[in-house]
């Protein structure tokens, strides 16, 4: 049965059992990796393996209720814990893998917690500046467990700091932000949960991407969310679905923006 709540204590705690993991795996390949390719073209290396197997452990001994929906199991497993009625960690423990390979120090561990169907509890972590970024359903946004008062926001897209990822967006889509860019800057730093952290953190004012896996979004909608911020996919649905089928994500750091972002990329579809 699920869990009737999380709190602020359950966040901190999380938050510790995730930097323990990283000192221990992450540290131990950064500079060194190897990397083999999955089916679908991407890499993991030893570290995502080793941290998914840190975290898995140590949050099974707080939380032996909760199931784990980790990236790097099969989609057997996967499948299994999608399809229960259990609570269920939604783990990516290195977003940005490419990265991560290459030394590029921009990769983060995204977790978030799924009960009844909703996520409730949202941790992005980006161990190269020791930064959390940690959400509670209804409860609010933290930065290393601090209120966060954010930078003011545009008003206007022409302002705003996109992310957008190009290459999982359709070539009408693509070709009409390019030779009308509605935006004043965009940027990709290869690793989404890293990029919602920083929409919610209002370090940039839109996101877009065609196609993100539920443990690349899990934890940053509700982040965003929680931070003042809405997201929709495409089709003007909300992001967090209980399915391992792939995302589109329209998203901004305010309600106003949002509308506008909206407006923008859906007259391109």
């Amino acid at each position: 049965m699920p869990q009737q709540s999380y709190t602020y204590e359950d966040l901190l705690a999380i938050q510790s059992i995730i930097r323990e993991a990283a000192s221990h795996s992450l540290a131990v390949y950064y500079t060194c990796s190897n990397a083999d390719f999955k089916s679908d073209g991407s890499i993991v290396t030893e570290a995502d393996l080793a941290m998914q197997q840190a975290l898995t452990v140590a949050l099974a001994e707080r939380y032996p209720e909760v199931r784990m929906l980790g990236e790097e199991d099969s989609e057997e497993e996967q499948n299994r814990v999608i399809q229960s009625d259990q609570d269920f960690w939604c783990l990516d423990p290195v977003d940005g893998t490419t990265n991560f390979h290459a030394t590029m120090p921009l990769f983060s561990v995204s977790l978030g917690l799924v009960s009844a169907g909703e996520i409730v509890l949202g941790i992005v972590y980006d161990p190269n500046r020791d930064e959390f970024f940690g959400a509670i359903r209804q409860q609010g946004f933290w930065i290393n467990g601090d209120s966060v008062k954010r930078p003011r926001q545009p008003e206007k897209l022409g302002r705003c700091i996109a992310f957008i990822d190009f290459k999982r967006l359709d070539d009408a889509m693509s070709t009409s932000l390019v030779l009308d860019t509605p935006y004043k800057s965009q940027r990709n730093i290869g690793t989404c949960a890293l990029e919602w952290a920083w929409l919610a953190a209002g370090r940039a004012n839109l996101l877009l991407h065609g196609s993100e896996s539920i443990w690349d979004y899990a934890a940053g909608v509700l982040l965003n969310q929680e931070a003042g911020g809405l997201s929709a996919t495409f089709d003007a649905e909300p992001v967090f679905k209980q399915t391992l089928q792939s995302r589109s994500v329209i998203a901004a750091s305010t309600p106003e923006l949002f509308d506008q972002w909206t407006t923008r990329v859906r007259s391109t579809t």
